[in-house]
């Protein structure tokens, strides 16, 4: 005999949130997603008011981890890029209302590094910088 699918917005023997939940948001949207002990775990998707889905990424055990994308509320992107356990951390993009890149570059544990490219309206390139690596935070 398997056990009982978790019913939605469950708290569990400890009254910790556990399994399925949709929750409001403080701007009248809605998140939806997992909760494990009562921490948000795996992805989650946060929609707007409308329906339109404004942002999707990872938890894990209640920290930002791994990919995210944010999206405008006309749909298009707004930005991307990743989580390491709360720090962002890796390649990460922001584009404009109109969908050009505004910059791109690398996050390492929380902190810019290597080459930075900041683009124009037309999307030329309008500078690069580049920042040192430096020990993690901590």
């Amino acid at each position: 005999m398997s056990a009982p699918l978790e019913r939605p917005n469950a708290v569990d023997g400890h009254g910790r949130k556990t399994g399925e939940w949709a929750e409001p948001d403080p701007h009248g949207g809605l998140m939806v997603g997992t909760y494990v002990d009562g921490e948000r775990h795996g992805t989650w998707r946060h929609f707007s008011a409308g329906g339109a889905l404004r942002s999707e990424g990872g938890y894990d055990r209640g920290v930002l981890h791994g990919p995210w994308t944010w999206y405008r509320a006309t749909g298009g992107l707004l930005q991307r890029g990743a989580f390491a356990h709360g720090d962002k951390h890796g390649h990460w993009e922001r584009w404009t209302a109109a969908g050009t890149l505004v910059d791109s570059g690398h996050w390492e544990h929380g902190r810019k590094t290597g080459e930075w490219t900041y683009y124009d309206t037309d999307g030329s390139i309008r500078k690069t910088t580049t920042h040192r690596p430096r020990p993690p935070r901590g």
